[in-house]
C-alpha cells in the first residue's frame, strides 16, 4: 500500500544519504530535524557536541580543531574523529606539516579514547597547490601514523573545479572526506539561485563517486560568514533557526541518489 511504499522509499533515502552531512555550529534541534530525512551527520569544528547535537538522531563527528588537544578519556564514543582544521592557512589551525605530525600521536590517543572507526586527516583548504604540498609533507613526516581518510575543503563553483580538486588528492591513496563545500568564487553567482545550480550539479556526482566517503555542505547565509571569501558573501544556508528549510535546503534534502547531473538549475531535480 501507499504507507508501505513511503516507508521503503524513506529507508532507501536514508541508506543512500549516509554520505551527506552539514557543517555548521550551534544548530537548533529543529534545524537538525528538518534536515534529517537525508542528511546523516554533522560537525561544529569542536571536540564536543552542542546540546542539540546530543538530542538529535543525526550523527555528530568531533574535531580536534587546532593545537590545544583535549584527550580526556571521558569524551564519549563516536564513529569518526576529524583532524586539524585548515592548518595550511594562517587564520585557522596554522600548523606546518612537521608540527602537525609531532602532535598527531595525541590526536591518535583522542581517537582511541573515543573508539573511532575512522581517523580523518587535517582538512586542507581549497588551494590545490598549497593543500597537496602540505598534505604530502605531513604524510611523509607521519609515516607510521594512523590516517584513515583525507579531508579537503572546496569553494569552487563548478563540478569540473571540484572534480579537479578531488583528483589532485587521489595520489595519497585514501578515501576523501569533503568536510566543507559551497560555491564561493567572485566570478560566479553566489546567490541562493547560484548555490542551487551548483548543488544540483555536484551532489549527484559526490553520491556516486567511490573515493568520496563523506561530504558536508558549508551552511551559512550571506550575513553569517565569519571569514568572507566573496562580496557579497555566498547565500548558502540550508535551514533557518526556526527549522524552516531554505530553497537550497529543500534541494539538499530532496536530491536523491538516482538524480543525474543536470544541465541547468531550472531543470527538475529528479530525472
Amino acid at each position: 500500500d501507499v504507507h508501505f511504499a513511503i516507508l521503503i522509499l524513506t529507508t532507501f533515502s536514508l541508506a543512500e544519504g549516509s554520505k551527506r552531512g552539514i557543517a555548521r555550529s550551534r544548530m537548533d534541534l529543529r534545524e537538525l530535524q528538518a534536515l534529517s530525512p537525508s542528511v546523516s551527520w554533522t560537525y561544529n569544528w569542536a571536540l564536543f557536541p552542542g546540546p542539540s547535537d546530543r538530542s538529535s538522531a543525526m550523527e555528530f563527528m568531533p574535531m580536534v580543531h587546532g593545537g590545544q588537544i583535549n584527550n580526556s578519556p571521558n569524551s564519549g564514543t563516536y564513529n569518526a574523529l576529524l583532524g586539524f582544521n585548515e592548518p595550511d592557512i594562517d587564520s585557522q589551525a596554522h600548523l606546518n606539516p612537521w608540527e602537525a605530525a609531532n602532535m598527531w600521536p595525541q590526536v591518535e590517543q583522542v581517537a582511541q579514547n573515543m573508539g573511532v572507526q575512522t581517523l580523518v586527516s587535517p582538512a586542507m583548504c581549497g588551494d590545490i597547490g598549497k593543500g597537496t604540498s602540505w598534505m604530502g609533507s605531513f604524510l611523509n613526516a607521519c609515516q607510521n601514523c594512523r590516517i584513515d581518510a583525507i579531508a579537503i575543503h572546496s569553494y569552487w563553483c563548478t563540478l569540473d573545479g571540484l572534480r579537479n580538486l578531488v583528483d589532485s588528492y587521489r595520489r595519497f591513496g585514501k578515501k576523501i572526506w569533503l568536510t566543507e563545500f559551497a560555491c564561493a568564487d567572485q566570478n560566479f553567482d553566489v546567490s541562493m539561485n547560484g548555490q542551487i545550480r551548483f548543488m544540483k550539479e555536484v551532489v549527484p556526482w559526490l553520491e556516486q563517486e567511490d573515493i568520496i566517503e563523506k561530504y558536508a555542505w558549508f551552511s551559512y547565509f550571506t550575513n553569517e560568514w565569519q571569514y568572507g571569501i566573496t562580496n557579497p558573501n555566498p547565500d548558502a544556508g540550508l535551514v533557518h533557526g526556526n527549522g524552516d528549510l531554505s530553497p537550497l535546503g529543500q534541494v539538499y534534502v530532496s536530491l536523491g541518489p538516482n538524480a543525474r547531473r543536470l544541465g541547468n538549475a531550472s531543470d527538475p531535480i529528479f530525472p
